[in-house]
């Protein structure tokens, strides 16, 4: 069930950003995703990429940065002709929307990401060449993501956006589960019962490193006293578990994925363990349906 499609290469991406660790988590995720990824911390760094033989069929390009800004690399883009496509993410949306759509952008995202959306956009950008994908000012956008409404609330619990992009980041992607999950992630040692108040999730991911065994399952016990219980626990992580361990965990009505992989290949299939995991929870809670149920593929 939930079978990840066999991916292949899609096109090339080239991730503008001097946020590190955005770039990183981005690269990861969409290199697992079957795009060819470049990346740049700078604006000097992406103008010799973009004027080399590695030109990009997509660039995700933020503004602020310092040196050679987003403004000028879009500028550069449009004067000279390029045929890449320019998806802007950019913290400032007010500021500077107006401007590079009238520049000519084929997207614009106003961080933080909603990483659904931004793959829906990205295949549908790259998936026609030829198809004009510009946001227009005076021109009513095309509503091109789900229309699907979340049947299922995960909260995530993971120590980096690295991390989350490499392994959670799965889940906001539509082709693979459908896009039956809303999803909020929280990073390090952020008070994770205030989210469960706030968000109400129906399950709760965690990674198993963030805490020590004790911490876990404390924190987990905590979670499933309160008025607003999730359904189910479920803890990931690259190391396997003793089964004296499994059995600690389940006391606490904690599931356990082990997702030990290397290369990319083994990467995806151990995403893939994580998105099989949390289904089949959800499936059974009658929080999703299982694909194929209703007809669907």
């Amino acid at each position: 069930m939930f079978a990840m499609n066999d991916y292949k290469e899609k096109g090339v991406i080239l991730v503008v950003d001097d946020e590190k660790e955005v770039t990183m988590s981005l690269k990861g995720f969409f290199t697992a995703l079957g795009y060819d990824m470049l990346t740049a911390l700078d604006g000097t760094e992406a103008l010799n990429i973009i004027n080399s033989i590695k030109s990009p069929d997509l660039i995700l390009l933020d503004v602020r940065m310092p040196g050679v800004d987003g403004i000028q690399i879009l500028k550069h883009l449009r004067n000279s002709n390029s045929k890449a496509k320019v998806i802007i993410m950019t913290a400032h949306d007010k500021e500077i929307k107006q401007e590079v759509e009238n520049i000519g952008v084929d997207g614009f995202f106003a961080k933080p990401i909603d990483l659904s959306k931004l793959i829906d956009r990205i295949r549908y950008v790259i998936d026609d060449p030829k198809r004009d994908t510009r946001v227009y000012p005076s021109k009513e956008k095309e509503d091109i993501t789900s229309k699907k409404t979340p049947k299922a609330r995960l909260l995530f619990i993971e120590p980096s956006p690295i991390v989350y992009g490499f392994t959670c980041g799965f889940f906001a992607a539509s082709g693979i589960v459908e896009g039956e999950y809303e999803t909020k992630v929280v990073y390090g040692d952020e008070d994770g019962l205030n989210h469960l108040y706030d968000y109400q999730p129906d399950i709760v991911i965690m990674y198993d490193s963030l805490f020590s065994m004790d911490d876990t399952k404390e924190l987990a016990g905590l979670m499933m006293k309160s008025s607003h219980k999730p359904k189910a626990i479920i803890l990931h992580g690259l190391f396997p578990k003793t089964d004296s361990e499994l059995k600690e965990l389940e006391k606490e009505g904690i599931r356990y994925c082990n997702q030990n992989a290397m290369d990319d290949e083994r990467l995806r299939i151990s995403n893939q363990k994580l998105v099989d995991s949390v289904a089949k929870e959800c499936v059974r809670q009658g929080l999703i349906k299982n694909r194929g149920d209703d007809g669907s593929r």
